[in-house]
């Protein structure tokens, strides 16, 4: 049963991983040598800085964000059981029908203070253009929002299932000794679903590492400028694709999977995600 997950691994995650770390070690037109020097003009590059500096911003932003959101809405979610829910569920999970472009033409247009659906609570606040929305220093915030909105409702399911999954025994025996909602949710479910959350940030961690879509397309097609080469991603499709610096592309990449797999192994050793004997 493992065969087949092996040879998927194998095939589109070791071996690009190997041809990454091959290229990032050739020569190019400005680093001649090749080698681990690359990674040196990689960290030289002026626009490397700024690009973590945005990605880092990014991601304390968004999540604990994130993280915060799914787990009210799961546990509210979990503690008003209806038979509604199905159509809850259907609804938490539309926003992620809309993502990358889509989704960044919906919050440019949700956003005009003069056509958009919420003008009169935009003007209200002093919002009177679009460009003082779209900011360079707004940029984070604005993309950890929309991140968020789009891809909640899928983990709210992921951990509506998990919070099934307590023993109704449990929470019949924590309501006996007194508690009420409020510590239900973080005394008793919270914990016993402390491995999904540790899975659940796992990968919001390596997803937001890889942002590149919503400023690529802010930058492209609605302000040419305003966040050219924000995300690290972005800086390695310039290099790429632009420039023609394959080796440096691939310097990035491979710094980016262990930028993921170093956050990875951290909370999951911390965090004993395998651990498997009774606490």
């Amino acid at each position: 049963m493992l065969a087949p997950f092996l040879l998927l691994f194998l095939c589109f995650s070791v071996v690009p991983m190997v041809f990454g770390v091959l290229e990032s070690l050739k020569g190019t037109t400005k680093n001649p040598k090749g080698g681990f020097s690359t990674y040196s003009s990689v960290f030289h590059d002026f626009r490397f800085i700024s690009a973590i500096k945005h990605t880092f911003t990014y991601i304390l932003i968004s999540v604990p964000l994130m993280t915060l959101v799914v787990l009210a809405l799961a546990l509210a979610f979990d503690a008003y059981r209806s038979s509604w829910h199905k159509y809850v569920r259907l609804a938490y999970l539309l926003p992620g029908c809309y993502v990358g472009a889509a989704g960044l033409l919906v919050w440019y247009i949700a956003s005009e203070p003069l056509i958009g659906p919420f003008r009169t609570f935009l003007n209200a606040i002093g919002i009177h253009s679009q460009s003082e929305i779209f900011k360079p220093n707004s940029l984070a915030v604005i993309f950890a929002f929309m991140v968020v909105i789009s891809n909640a409702g899928g983990w709210i399911v992921v951990q509506f299932g998990g919070l099934q999954e307590v023993s109704e025994e449990v929470i019949e025996a924590a309501k006996i000794d007194g508690c009420n909602n409020l510590q239900l949710a973080t005394k008793i479910k919270l914990p016993l679903i402390r491995k999904n959350v540790v899975y659940m940030v796992v990968l919001v961690i390596a997803g937001s590492i890889q942002l590149f879509a919503e400023p690529f397309i802010l930058n492209s097609a609605l302000y040419r400028g305003l966040s050219d080469n924000w995300s690290i991603n972005q800086l390695s499709y310039t290099l790429a694709f632009q420039e023609g610096d394959f080796s440096s592309a691939s310097a990035i990449s491979i710094l980016l999977l262990l930028g993921s797999l170093s956050a990875a192994l951290f909370l999951i050793f911390k965090t004993k995600f395998f651990e498997t004997g009774l606490e």
